[in-house]
């Protein structure tokens, strides 16, 4: 539900695998340049309504994704959808507020199965890259609260040689397995990591860079990081990154948006300025960053 760009991005995907696909949107235009481009069943009408979403057979579809650009009727759409039989349902929101579970569980009273902000992913995906740039392998599992990252042993230091047990490890992380040479196994109490080790950590994302570091002889040096917008997506971005090993300058053009983000981010530096403007960059010293996003 929801021929927009993500909308079409998602049914142009689903149709190169071969699956079946129904599209819905509110814009003539939108389902004529479906029907022209994608091989899908395209309808024209509102996602909320229930005669559109009977007559697109929601009642025996597997997924039901509404992505159009309003949050209140993404949500009343998947919730109908849900209703109404389709076996797993999703919508996609962008204010913070409906996913925030202090104030109201959305999600719950609605009977979706997810509710997922595409800006709040973004930043993930962002944050996971910049914190771990270094990381051979890496996943985001729970939402992105845990995550795993496989690294290789290059350094020797004190925790290198003794058993796992006597590392004291954050609570909530673990060593999940070691690979030394052809051999892999689930690590246990009493293995040891040796120098050249392949090993597997798992555990709250907060913490799993501690672990990191215990097999570095120096933590990694504190990296500056330069976020342009403070949107959503940026907003996100700075408070994930919320740690010692950053400096994070978040540049927005708004005053009042700048306000907003500098009560809500007491660890980052908001400046008010047109990232678009090269004169403004160079005085922030923008090209002298470790990443610029």
């Amino acid at each position: 539900m929801g021929a927009g760009t993500v909308g079409s991005w998602i049914a142009d995907l689903l149709c190169k695998h071969r699956h079946s696909v129904t599209v819905v949107d509110a814009d003539p235009a939108h389902i004529k340049r479906i029907n022209e481009e994608l091989d899908v069943r395209a309808l024209t009408g509102q996602a909320g309504h229930a005669s559109v979403l009977f007559q697109a057979d929601v009642l025996s579809a597997d997924l039901c994704l509404a992505v159009t650009g309003d949050d209140e009727v993404n949500l009343v759409a998947a919730s109908m959808a849900k209703g109404m039989g389709a076996r797993r349902c999703i919508a996609r929101v962008f204010a913070p507020v409906f996913r925030d579970l202090s104030t109201f569980d959305y999600q719950r009273h609605f009977h979706i199965d997810r509710i997922l902000s595409l800006e709040h992913l973004s930043a993930l995906e962002l944050a996971r890259n910049i914190r771990h740039a270094e990381a051979i392998t890496m996943e985001g599992l729970a939402r992105g609260v845990i995550e795993v990252q496989e690294m290789i042993v290059t350094e020797t230091t004190r925790a290198v040689q003794r058993s796992l047990k006597d590392l004291r490890l954050p609570h909530g992380v673990r060593i999940a397995s070691i690979c030394r040479k052809d051999r892999l196994w689930i690590a246990g109490a009493q293995d040891q990591v040796v120098l050249n080790d392949r090993i597997t950590i798992v555990g709250n994302r907060e913490h799993v860079d501690e672990v990191r570091d215990m097999f570095r002889s120096e933590p990694g040096p504190r990296k500056r990081v330069v976020i342009a917008g403070g949107g959503e997506t940026g907003y996100h971005l700075a408070r994930m990154l919320r740690s010692d090993r950053f400096s994070v300058m978040l540049m927005e053009i708004s005053r009042q948006r700048c306000e907003v983000l500098a009560n809500n981010l007491p660890h980052v530096t908001v400046v008010q300025a047109d990232a678009t403007r090269r004169a403004l960059l160079e005085e922030e010293r923008a090209g002298s960053a470790d990443v610029f996003v």
